[in-house]
């Protein structure tokens, strides 16, 4: 059975097994998302500084859109083709293709009108 791939990753680390396995169970429920627990045995600290009882860190499972690849996703949201965009942005058509493709895979999109519909749906660009 294929599982989906997770859209983030958290890293769990607390010193009480109880409070470490109600956050786990928490955010397990989100859906989406994998899960790694450490056990704390120092505490975490949160600024450096001080002890705290708990410490979640979280990552997305891929890299945030550069600058130029969210300029394309509001072209590509105005439904413009890559040779408009090519022509929008001052590169050739290849380069305009090769940041589609990258901004279909960032967001696992299957065609541009999901990307388009994931960027607005993650605030990556609007109406």
């Amino acid at each position: 059975m294929n599982r989906p791939r997770p859209r983030a990753h958290i890293r769990v680390r607390a010193r009480d097994p109880l409070l470490r396995s109600q956050i786990v169970e928490r955010l397990e429920g989100l859906g989406e998302i994998s899960v790694e627990v450490e056990a704390s045995t120092t505490g975490a600290a949160g600024n450096g500084t001080h002890p705290v009882d708990a410490d979640v860190e979280s990552s997305t499972g891929e890299p945030f859109l550069t600058p130029r690849e969210t300029e394309v996703l509001g072209l590509l949201a105005e439904g413009l083709a890559n040779k408009e965009i090519a022509a929008r942005l001052s590169f050739s058509a290849h380069t305009a293709k090769y940041h589609v493709e990258s901004i279909l895979r960032k967001l696992d999109a299957a065609n541009r009108a999901e990307a388009v519909k994931e960027g607005i749906r993650r605030g990556l660009i609007g109406l």
